[in-house]
């Protein structure tokens, strides 16, 4: 590659790699940096294997090495996430940041891929016409998106065509569609490939819920049904999300950004690196960034353009400790989904280790602002999702009844009886933003090259413990209908405060006062610096937000491209 450096990407995951590729591809010279490795075939030789990625947690982050820690509130002293320390730093991989190396979540996800609603971009306005100013939290920092489902629009039809996206439409251009979702925000086209596979348990789940009114749909997922663009189409094998695919039919930008390299020669790729610091001239645009290599040693890379691609999270970190925070916004507004898990057993074999868990259905009937008026005071509503394949063992064994110990002849008997018979929902509930809930450096905790922490302040709050069970009860019709002969449900207030779906630190708007970026992702007080994905998100629908994050990178990468 040439010494000239045309944009420093640092984080290559949904959003980082899209970019970092968009710009190669356009003849950019671009350095992409990132913390985990550049990962080859040859790095997931074992590939079905629930100890190595769901256990030890082979591509996730370690509080060992990556430390983040957590309190409630102000007035408590943060420790190092308690639901993922222990002897191993490791923990839930639904319940730490999602993967590291090239790819980033995308090697693990699940690979939902939803659209948000129309709706869903002025959340706040929504919620005032409809209940008034006064329905909202005293300390709710809520707002309405600087840009609109149109303005999103074709770049969402750009991802699902682009990478390859499977399911039903349910609405084209204003036209409802058969056998799709009839809530969706209209589109301009399909999808480019039918849905995946349905669960053994999708067509009950299906009759049942029509029968109650409601409207199933299959799951939109990033999964080659078909074999699309040099991707295999899907076997079934039922290990998806925490592990990457053995077929390549799951997108991953990981496969993306080798294609990009090798055919383009543009992109340069710098794995096992910590950047700790992104620098300003002299009139505060950006001119690179400083990072640890391999060895430990510091490198001072530059260029006119850096992209921060990476998680919310960390984007955040990096942000605080270059000291990227002129108006105090940084790390503030953090939002994350509380899952409301529902889980339960059917007479007959669910089989839930077969296929993936997106070969279910979803309703949508409760979604956003459909939902009902209620005395609870839920303002906001969610999807209910089913989880119908992709359950290994030990992932079951970490969802038994309260009542079942996970040790002995009880839990043998229990297990060998009824983990063949598991079924699962659940629904995705969004946080408000808050006030109390943000993220900063952590004033002692350090990594291993001396870097601050990044601190979570979070709690869940009574509202977030409404909206649970207030969805509980529409999942407990659905269950007796469906003829479940037991089933149990996570507690309405987890101990855990970070979802992989964690969101809103680097908030975006046309704003510099109370906004950090733009809505192209450009950081307000530093020139040439980009942080993009879901910390730019003001608000957070109740959707997975990986294909709006993927959207929002190619509108991204078009209007660095239009400057350049």
């Amino acid at each position: 590659m040439s010494r000239e450096i045309n944009a420093i990407v640092v984080g290559l995951g949904a959003s980082g790699g899209i970019v970092a590729t968009e710009l190669a591809r356009a003849g950019l010279k671009v350095v992409g940096l990132e913390k985990g490795a550049f990962y080859k075939e040859a790095d997931f030789q074992s590939k079905f294997d629930e100890i190595r990625y769901y256990r030890r947690s082979a591509i996730v982050p370690h509080m060992g090495t990556d430390p983040i820690t957590w309190r409630p509130n102000e007035s408590k002293e943060a420790v190092v996430l308690p639901w993922a320390s222990n002897k191993l730093g490791l923990g839930d991989p639904f319940q730490i940041p999602p993967s590291i190396g090239t790819g980033g979540g995308t090697v693990s996800w699940g690979a939902a891929a939803f659209r948000f609603r129309e709706k869903d971009f002025n959340m706040r306005s929504t919620i005032i016409e409809r209940f008034s100013e006064k329905a909202l939290p005293e300390d709710t920092t809520l707002v309405d998106w600087p840009i609109s489902y149109q303005d999103l629009e074709s770049y969402y039809d750009r991802v699902e065509w682009e990478i390859g996206v499977g399911g039903n439409p349910g609405n084209i251009k204003g036209e409802l569609i058969p056998n799709g979702n009839p809530f969706e925000s209209p589109r301009n086209r399909g999808y480019p490939m039918p849905p995946l596979t349905r669960g053994s348990t999708d067509d009950l789940f299906v009759d049942v819920t029509t029968g109650l009114g409601y409207h199933p749909f299959p799951t939109p997922t990033a999964i080659a049904t078909i074999d699309y663009k040099g991707r295999s189409a899907c076997t079934n094998c039922g290990y998806c999300h925490g592990y990457p695919c053995h077929v390549g039919a799951k997108v991953s930008t990981n496969e993306i950004i080798k294609a990009v390299a090798e055919e383009t020669g543009n992109l340069e790729i710098r794995p096992h690196v910590r950047v700790f610091r992104v620098n300003r001239d002299s009139t505060g645009h950006v001119k690179g960034v400083s990072y640890f290599d391999s060895e430990g040693k510091v490198v001072d890379l530059e260029a006119d353009i850096v992209i921060l691609g990476c998680y919310a999270l960390e984007n955040a970190r990096l942000l605080l400790a270059s000291g990227v925070n002129q108006n105090g916004q940084v790390g503030k507004n953090l939002m994350m989904h509380n899952f409301g898990w529902f889980t339960g057993i059917l007479p007959h074999w669910t089989n839930p280790f077969m296929g993936s868990l997106q070969g279910g259905s979803v309703i949508d009937d409760f979604t956003s602002e459909l939902i009902p008026d209620n005395k609870e005071g839920i303002l906001w509503g969610s999807p209910i999702n089913t989880w119908t394949g992709d359950m290994q063992p030990i992932e079951a064994i970490h969802a038994l009844p309260p009542h079942i110990s996970k040790w002995g002849k009880g839990f043998k008997d229990w297990f060998s009886e009824n983990y063949r018979r598991l079924f699962r929902m659940y629904s995705q509930h969004s946080t408000l933003p808050s006030h109390n809930a943000y993220c900063d450096l952590d004033p002692t905790v350090k990594d291993k090259y001396g870097q601050p922490s990044l601190r979570i302040t979070h709690e869940w709050t009574d509202y977030d413990k409404k909206s649970v069970e207030y969805f509980s009860k529409i999942k407990t019709k659905i269950a007796i209908e469906i003829g479940m002969t037991e089933w149990w449900e996570d507690s309405a207030t987890p101990a855990y405060h970070v979802s992989v779906h964690d969101v809103g630190t680097h908030r975006m708007g046309w704003d510099p006062h109370s906004s950090v970026v733009d809505p192209f992702g450009e950081v307000h007080e530093c020139k040439g610096l980009y942080a993009i994905g879901g910390g730019q998100f003001p608000t957070f629908p109740s959707y997975n937000p990986t294909e709006t994050i993927m959207a929002l990178a190619y509108r991204t990468a078009d209007r660095l491209l239009k400057r350049v």
